[in-house]
Parts: C-alpha cells; sequence; structure tokens
C-alpha cells in the first residue's frame, strides 16, 4: 500500500483518507487502526478521572471483577469488561492473552516460552505477562496477521 503525508500547518485537525479500487482485509484494518487512534476511555486513580488514549495502553487486567487499564505512567480503573476490551479493542491490536488480561499486541518487545507449551511475553516497559496454553493459539494467530500487515503480507481475501 502506498503512503503519503501531507503536511499543512492550515489544518485545524489532522484527518485521513484512503483512496482504493475496493476494500480488503488491509484496507479494513488500516482504516480500524486510523478511527483507533482518537478513541478515549475514562480512566481514575486515586479520585482523579481523566481521559486515556486506547493506544497507549499496555493491557487491560480484572482483578476482583474491577478492570484496570495499565499504562507507562500508572494504573487506572477503568468501567468496562474485559470481554468488551477485547471485542471494542481488536483492531487496534488488543488480544486475550490468560482469563484475566488482554494485551496490547503493539507493546510487545519480544516473546519466550515457558515451560508447559506457556509464553512469557515482555513489554516495552520491562513487564512480562504470561500467554496461557488456552489463549496461545489466538495469540499467535494475531501476531502473525500483525506481522504480514506490517511486512506487506499477501491478502488472502484476493
Amino acid at each position: 500500500m502506498k503512503v503519503m503525508i501531507d503536511r499543512n500547518p492550515d489544518i485545524d485537525e489532522a484527518y485521513a483518507e484512503i483512496h482504493c479500487s475496493c476494500e480488503n482485509a488491509e484496507i479494513a484494518w488500516a482504516a480500524g487502526i486510523l478511527r483507533g487512534t482518537g478513541q478515549k476511555l475514562t480512566g481514575e486513580m486515586e479520585g482523579e478521572r481523566k481521559a486515556l488514549s486506547v493506544t497507549g495502553i499496555l493491557y487491560f487486567e480484572s482483578v476482583d471483577k474491577k478492570t484496570f487499564a495499565y499504562l507507562e505512567y500508572g494504573v487506572w480503573k477503568v468501567e468496562i469488561s474485559l470481554k468488551e476490551a477485547e471485542e471494542r479493542f481488536a483492531a487496534l491490536g488488543f488480544a486475550r492473552i490468560n482469563k484475566s488480561v488482554v494485551l496490547n499486541l503493539y507493546k510487545i518487545d519480544r516473546i519466550r516460552s515457558d515451560f508447559e507449551m506457556r509464553m512469557i511475553a515482555r513489554l516495552e516497559n520491562r513487564e512480562e505477562l504470561m500467554i496461557s496454553r488456552r489463549y496461545k493459539k489466538n495469540f499467535c494467530e494475531r501476531l502473525e496477521q500483525i506481522k504480514e500487515r506490517l511486512t506487506g503480507g499477501t491478502d488472502e481475501t484476493d
């Protein structure tokens, strides 16, 4: 896909246009990413409320039936379930990796194998999260999809 960036200081708000002869999986993915970059989620920490950029979230975790968004600068309680986070933000690279965590796949620094066929994902902030066997197949498939999109892999819908 050809990408052009037009810098214009007279534009008040940035916008993106996609021109294509037909919409395919790659175009739909790019549009989803663009739509999602401005998505916000309200988080609460120590009585303070703040609009959180979804793309800045490392992962969501459920603890005692409450959901928390982990960012590099803090942990914020959010009013969203893990299932909802997984579904709403799938196009932005979020995927379930175990019973209580939905991870932003774009925040992974490296992955290593662990005992009993599990995997460990090391994030950009050096935190490590376990990928359970139950979610390993879906996790690997999602990573492969992202890799293909980022490297210009083949489009399976054609």
